[in-house]
């Protein structure tokens, strides 16, 4: 399986605007060819991920409304299932996935979404386990998984040597704010030989942003 983390950011990191704030307020920046680029990888990859907060901030419909032809496979992992239930995600047209844990087995919530033509799978005990989950999507047919994830589920999947390549449009912009969401937040490394690495693939100008495409380091993919 391919995994892209594809991600909006500032110059220093950032996915947000202010602690706990949306995501939205950057795409401000962009215009018509901008959003369609990003609809039309959407289109052509088997599923978009998000995590439960991008949810309860943004509310996206993680659609392919700019291009013609398929919509991604939504999944959403989270530990517990308390986002709205009036989120886009469960009330819109389209395969959608609540990747959750056992200990939400016997949550009332799973009927409400199940009986919203949606699906919950159960992947791990008390957090979801991605190196669980990745190969159950697999074997339905997912093959690239683009995830456009705030940066704890980012970290997550970093940490976890699960990320082929990171395609950012970085904005010319400074956010700032200790707290403000950055590309990975987690709990980070302080040993350098535990750093992820990456190799910058393409650097494209372009009018609102600059398009940075790196893929993983060729002696980290044998072993991926």
């Amino acid at each position: 399986m391919k995994v892209t983390v594809f991600s909006q950011i500032s110059i220093d990191g950032k996915l947000t605007l202010g602690d706990g704030g949306s995501s939205k307020g950057l795409f401000q920046r962009f215009n018509d060819e901008d959003m369609r680029f990003i609809h039309k990888f959407r289109g052509e990859v088997d599923a978009i991920m998000v995590g439960r907060n991008t949810i309860i901030t943004d509310d996206p419909q993680l659609t392919n409304r700019y291009e013609g032809g398929r919509n991604p496979i939504r999944i959403i992992p989270t530990t517990s299932l308390d986002f709205p239930a009036s989120a886009k995600i469960l009330n819109s047209p389209g395969q959608t996935i609540i990747a959750t844990t056992e200990l939400a087995r016997d949550n009332s919530r799973v009927e409400q979404i199940r009986a919203q033509g949606k699906e919950v799978l159960f992947a791990g005990a008390t957090s979801v386990d991605f190196k669980l989950l990745f190969p159950i999507l697999e074997a339905r047919g997912i093959n690239h998984i683009m995830v456009e994830g705030g940066g704890q589920l980012n970290w997550q999947i970093f940490n976890l040597d699960l990320v082929d390549e990171i395609i950012l449009m970085q904005l010319p912009i400074i956010i700032g704010g200790s707290k403000t969401t950055t590309l990975t937040d987690g709990e980070g490394y302080q040993d350098i030989a535990m750093t992820k690495s990456f190799k910058l693939h393409t650097f494209e100008e372009r009018s609102n942003y600059n398009l940075l495409h790196f893929t993983r380091e060729l002696e980290l993919q044998g072993a991926h």
